[in-house]
């Protein structure tokens, strides 16, 4: 059995109609999941971090975020493993 690897996706910018949708659907169509969101609308500012099991991403990570980003023009996407994430917060 494979170990789950997991990825945080940190979203930011100007809240409109259908970013969480967006990117739970580009999520899906990489064969990711996800695992826990948090969203928060402040003023007119949207901000989102989401965990996602990329154990059987059907591509890489940096494909994924840049599907993400090309489904939000407007949006500042970052999406880091889980491992990299760990270790720059660990110091």
């Amino acid at each position: 059995m494979k170990k789950q690897e997991n990825a945080v996706l940190t979203v930011v910018g100007k809240n409109h109609i259908g970013i969480l949708a967006g990117v739970a659907t580009a999520v899906a169509e990489a064969n990711g999941n996800v695992i826990e969101v948090s969203q928060k609308v402040m003023d007119d500012f949207f901000t989102m971090n989401m965990l996602i099991d990329v154990t059987d991403l059907s591509c890489t990570i940096h494909q994924l975020e840049e599907n993400i980003k090309a489904s939000l023009p407007e949006t500042e996407v970052h999406l880091m493993h889980d491992n990299i994430f760990s270790a720059m917060h660990s110091i």
